[in-house]
Parts: structure tokens; C-alpha cells; sequence
């Protein structure tokens, strides 16, 4: 009992520098990895079996796993009659994980909504083996020993609820006129655009139907499809110290999927965190923010009406999946299945999706998009305006 003690006390000491008053050297990384923020996703160069391969970093995933079409192309050995695989090799950086069990996942319908080729998620099971160091504005990724770190800033943290070990959140949401609601958010680097996705039984029972202004719109795509229900803007979103004003939620509208559980009441995204350092401390059931005094709003939404997706050869054809009524693209006469072409003369394959949303969440600026239909050529002007 002696040495737990003293080895307590030791820890106790390094956290707070009081060896002697001597400044003490911050937790020394296993791994470091530069993150592409495509999309607002994270994606972090991996390595399966010899293939190189950009991999999603997504908190909220249970599995690690691959798309199973580039699995079988990239020989990692799978079979039709099941969903895994094990990979020799799993790389991230300078660390490897060897005769892995990965899931197999159809992931197509996530590659043609992020106009990205989707080619594996790291997950839960290999991610809470580690403290997860996500710093936004430097654009990396760092894996610390979960034994050997402490932390000394002065970042707001907040707790996972108890009977969790997937980072579940505890936070609360308040709407114009009523009380905060505590709500346990699910924290999901896989999920961006977005502030926040809630489930169709929280929304319900708290009745965030009524929220006004709403938009009745696809609010994502996951693993399952593509996600359905209302667009809003709550007043105020809470995890711990921090604070979001007005952050943009997709309520659930239905019972599916992720969209239909109880055991949390829905997710929260990249986007919350934006212009932040973010920790993931799974063994101390807890994730510290740091945010940054450039960090300014979070979430914007789309202000054309569009909702896009890629397809064709090469995820480069862009088509029009969604449109909202009454927006800008509505009223300038765009439908479902045209297919963008130019935009403010620029041809459509020579930039990124995420290039392009980004295109059009500019309050006030005048857009000139050329469309196909059926063969047909539109040219149309849209000027962009905030929906919500």
C-alpha cells in the first residue's frame, strides 16, 4: 500500500509542479499526426497492410473499420459471409497496431455526401486506449499514455456521465423561454456541418418540434443513410464552462437508427470545437476544452437551399440532392437532379465539395451557378441569406 500511495502522491505532485517549485515538462506524445480538416471531418493518415490510406478520426464510432470494397482491393483478406476483417498492420503515425479485427462497412453513401472517398474509421476501441489531443488550429493529432499524463492548463472540462465509457457527455440545451434541459451528447468527431444531431425521442419529450424558425431537411448521413428531420437554432448550448450561443441542431424525425435511441439524447460535432484544443481523457472519464479567443461562430449553415452530393467516376459529378423550399436555389427554379456544372465560372471538377459548401455560406454574396437538366444548360444567380 505504501508504494500505491506514494506513487498517488507523486502523481498528484507532477500535476500541479510542486517538485521543489521546479517547472515541470509537459507530457511527452507516443504519437503525433498531422489531421486534414476536409469537410470539417478529421482525417489522419494512416497506413492498412502496407496501403496508405486517409482514415476518419471518429469519437463516436464503437469499431474501427474499413470500406469493404477498398479492403478487398487493397488485399486485406475478407470474407462475403462476414462483416470483419484483421489487418496486419494498422499504422498511425509511429504507432502500429498488428493482427487487428477491423468491421467491414459499406461506405459509399458517405463518400458520395462528403464528395471524399471513404476509406476507414478509427474508432472508439483503438482511440480509448490513449488521452486524444485534437488541436484544431494546428491541424494535428497527438496520442499521449494514458498512465503518464497529466494536464495543467486552464481549459474548461467537462465530465462523461458515469455509466458511460464512450465519451458521453454530460451538457444541457435551453430553447427562448424555458429552463435548460440536461441532455447526455455523444461526442462525435465523425459528425460536422452541424452543432448538434438530438434523437426523435429527446426532441419529443422536450418539445423541440415547436422551435421556430425550422427547416424540414436531411440533417445528415451516417453508417445507415441518410438522417431526416427539422433544421433549428437553439438558444444555447452548455458543456461545463463553455458556452455556444445559438448553435444549429438537426432534431431527429424519425425512429431509426441512431436517430430513435434512448441511451443518449444526441451528438455533438467537430464544429462546436472549431478554433479549439480538444482533449479526450478516457481514462479519467472526462474532455477538457480549450478555446481559443479567436474562436467565433460555430455551426453556420448552408445559404443557398442546396443540398449537394457527388457521384460519377471520381466522386467528381456534383447533383443536386435536396432542395429547401422558399430558399434562394428554390426560388431561382434549381430542383432535385440537376447537376452543377460552374460555379461563378469555375467548373465544379476542379474544386472540393467542402470548397464548395464553403462557396455557399457567404450571407450576401451573389452566386452564379450554370446547372444541367436532362440535357438542358441553367444558368441561374442565387443570392446567399441566412436561413435560420
Amino acid at each position: 500500500m505504501r508504494g500505491a500511495a506514494r506513487a498517488v502522491a507523486l502523481a498528484w505532485c507532477v500535476s500541479t509542479a510542486c517538485l521543489h517549485g521546479a517547472p515541470v515538462a509537459p507530457p511527452v506524445p507516443l504519437a503525433t499526426v498531422p489531421f486534414d480538416a476536409y469537410g470539417g471531418a478529421i482525417y489522419v493518415p494512416g497506413v492498412i497492410d502496407g496501403d496508405s490510406a486517409w482514415l476518419m478520426l471518429d469519437t463516436g464510432l464503437s469499431r474501427t473499420g474499413l470500406d469493404r470494397d477498398w479492403a478487398a482491393t487493397a488485399g486485406v483478406a475478407t470474407a462475403d459471409t462476414t462483416s470483419t476483417a484483421v489487418v496486419k498492420s494498422l499504422r498511425l503515425g509511429d504507432l502500429e497496431l498488428q493482427n487487428y479485427r477491423v468491421a467491414l462497412y459499406r461506405l459509399g453513401g458517405l463518400s458520395e455526401a462528403s464528395g471524399r472517398p471513404q476509406r476507414g474509421l478509427v474508432g472508439h476501441d483503438v482511440l480509448q486506449r490513449f488521452v486524444v489531443e485534437i488541436d484544431y488550429p494546428l491541424r494535428r493529432v497527438r496520442l499521449f499514455d494514458a498512465a503518464h499524463y497529466y494536464y495543467t492548463g486552464d481549459g474548461a472540462a467537462v465530465r462523461f456521465t458515469p455509466d458511460a465509457d464512450l465519451p458521453l457527455l454530460r451538457a444541457s440545451v435551453k430553447i427562448p423561454g424555458r429552463r435548460s434541459i440536461a441532455a447526455r451528447l455523444l461526442l462525435d468527431t465523425g459528425a460536422s456541418g452541424l452543432c448538434l444531431i438530438l434523437t426523435a425521442p429527446f426532441g419529443e419529450q422536450h418539445g423541440l418540434s415547436r422551435v421556430t424558425p425550422a427547416i424540414d431537411a436531411p440533417i445528415g448521413t451516417g453508417l445507415v443513410g441518410e438522417l431526416h428531420g427539422t433544421i433549428v437554432r437553439l438558444q444555447e448550448l452548455r458543456l461545463g464552462g463553455l458556452k455556444v450561443a445559438f448553435p444549429t441542431t438537426g432534431v431527429g424525425g424519425e425512429h431509426k437508427g441512431f436517430l430513435g435511441r434512448t441511451d443518449i439524447d444526441g451528438v455533438i460535432g467537430n464544429s462546436v470545437f472549431e478554433e479549439s484544443r480538444l482533449i479526450v481523457d478516457y481514462a479519467r472519464h472526462r474532455a477538457i476544452v480549450e478555446r481559443s479567443a479567436r474562436a467565433g461562430p460555430t455551426c453556420d449553415y448552408d445559404m443557398s437551399g442546396l443540398r449537394l452530393v457527388a457521384r460519377g467516376p471520381a466522386l467528381k459529378e456534383l447533383v443536386v440532392d435536396y432542395v429547401i423550399p422558399h430558399s434562394p436555389a428554390a426560388e431561382a427554379g434549381i430542383v432535385a437532379g440537376d447537376e452543377l456544372l460552374l460555379i461563378d465560372r469555375q467548373a465544379v471538377g476542379d474544386l472540393d465539395l467542402s470548397d464548395i459548401r464553403r462557396t455557399l455560406r457567404v450571407a450576401g454574396a451573389v452566386r452564379q451557378l450554370v446547372l444541367r437538366r436532362e440535357g438542358d444548360t441553367l444558368r441561374v444567380a442565387i443570392k446567399l441569406r441566412r436561413l435560420l
